[in-house]
């Protein structure tokens, strides 16, 4: 009795290592929409259903928050559409025009959609003639969803070039 009892848990604890899922995410604060700020407090983040937050810090705390500059290329539409999150059926949060200058901080696991931050209103990203501070440029301690004072969200990446990084 024992034996089989014991047997039973192990081909039980077998069948649950080989279950579909055992990869391990930090993304716990994305999916609860909390994100902690480099203070170490966590705040709450108020964004629709379907919104996922730019995250910045990918590369580590000896990279730039951001570690691509892009440009915006031509779109069929005239203007690149910036979405909430990275699928077509997102919510259409800005416009950006060909030429726009965006920090390109994060990618889809299929690498058809950038995460980025931008200035609207000045047209350029900071340190090539911007006015505002991102704060993308330099490093951040731990991976964080993006609060600063810019825009920030996703963008197909096939309109946008890559021009440093």
């Amino acid at each position: 009795m024992i034996r089989t009892l014991f047997a039973a848990s192990l081909l039980c604890l077998a069948t649950t290592a080989c279950s579909e899922s055992t990869e391990v995410s930090d993304d716990l604060a994305e999916s609860s929409s909390y994100l902690e700020n480099p203070t170490g407090r966590t705040e709450r983040v108020v964004t629709g259903p379907s919104a996922k937050p730019v995250r910045i810090g990918e590369g580590g705390p000896r990279f730039d928050a951001c570690q691509s500059v892009g440009e915006v290329g031509g779109h069929v539409s005239g203007s690149l559409p910036v979405l909430s999150a990275p699928f077509d059926a997102a919510e259409r949060i800005d416009n950006l025009l060909a030429g726009q200058t965006v920090y390109v901080c994060t990618r889809s696991h299929d690498q058809q959609w950038f995460g980025i931050v931008y200035d609207k209103q000045s047209g350029a990203v900071a340190g090539e003639g911007g006015s505002v501070d991102c704060g993308v440029s330099s490093p951040v301690r731990a991976k964080r969803n993006y609060d600063g004072p810019c825009k920030s969200g996703w963008v197909e990446s096939l309109f946008v070039v890559l021009v440093a990084g």
